[in-house]
């Protein structure tokens, strides 16, 4: 049975004597009962601290991408992204096949090929479109071409004439191979004239991050990330700390319920075998290492009176 807030809490009580709590009353804790619920949430979030990449807090992201746009953001639960996982999901329609992408250094990006950023003008249709209107309402026309092409979800559109400040008229759908498709009002319809398959990934400095060359379609990308999950609140909510190790999450709350209580005898005993089994867990879950096999060829060495020589054994 999964261990639960209510039985984590229960399990610190009943160490500290004290009475149990459940389903019932958990939301009306009081005094050492609610010491009791808090430190619960603060050893988790101090296990979860000590580790970048603990396996159990592992998640994989899928980011359905955007033609014409170069910079995307990670998930909000992100403590940190293994920019080696990113890839290109394989997609027949779009005609991409799987590709993994090679991190760049943010330098090198804003050395070699940040003007990408300075070669896309975007702006959103203003209402829906059906798969055969020939104008396009959209919230600006400002720098747009006063003819050209466009690009609205995975469909490839051009135009004669920018109509007026909100339209674009004569426009042909579904060319250069696409198809002509329904849109929402909100889609971003996007101009530029280079871009294609995305080759590399780019960290910025807010922890998001940008694709190079910027997509042409809606690519579907995968990367693999490490969350750093939120508080339990509910009675029934569980950690995604696996339970064989829930006696360290007691450890570590029981040892920060006697440093609320100022009892540092107690606390120093109790986070002392905290953290011995933070520790613990970092040999299980972290500390693993591919065997390894030496290519070195000894050699034996003859001296002859003053000369020497080697041979290979």
């Amino acid at each position: 049975m999964a261990e639960t807030y209510l039985t984590l809490t229960n399990k610190v009580i009943a160490r500290l004597n004290e009475v149990e709590l459940t389903s019932a009353n958990f939301t009306s804790a009081r005094g050492i009962q609610v010491q009791c619920q808090n430190a619960v949430n603060e050893a988790i979030r101090y296990i979860n601290q000590r580790e970048y990449n603990y396996p159990f807090n592992h998640a994989t992201a899928t980011q359905t991408l955007t033609a014409g746009t170069v910079k995307y953001s990670v998930p909000t639960s992100t403590k940190v992204v293994d920019y080696n996982t990113f890839r290109l999901v394989k997609d027949s329609d779009l005609g991409n096949g799987s590709i993994s992408l090679s991190p760049l250094n943010y330098n090198e990006y804003l050395n070699s090929y940040v003007e990408q950023e300075d070669e896309i003008q975007t702006t959103t249709l203003s209402q829906s479109h059906t798969d055969s209107v020939t104008t396009l309402t959209v919230a600006s026309t400002t720098g747009f071409d006063s003819s050209g092409t466009v690009y609205v979800g995975n469909e490839v559109m051009t135009y004669t004439e920018v109509g007026s400040s909100t339209t674009l008229t004569g426009v042909t759908r579904g060319t250069g191979g696409s198809t002509a498709a329904a849109h929402a009002s909100g889609v971003q319809v996007a101009q530029f004239d280079n871009g294609g398959i995305p080759k590399y990934v780019v960290r910025t400095l807010d922890n998001n991050y940008i694709l190079y060359p910027f997509p042409t379609k809606s690519y579907s990308l995968k990367f693999d990330y490490f969350t750093f999950p939120s508080d339990l609140s509910a009675h029934g909510d569980t950690t995604t700390i696996p339970d064989r190790f829930a006696a360290v999450i007691i450890d570590g709350a029981t040892a920060f319920v006697y440093q609320y209580r100022g009892e540092m005898q107690q606390y120093s005993v109790s986070f002392a075998r905290f953290e011995n089994g933070i520790k613990h867990m970092q040999t299980l879950l972290i500390n693993r290492y591919d065997y390894l096999r030496s290519t070195y060829i000894p050699q034996a060495t003859n001296y002859i009176g003053s000369r020497t020589s080697t041979r290979t054994i």
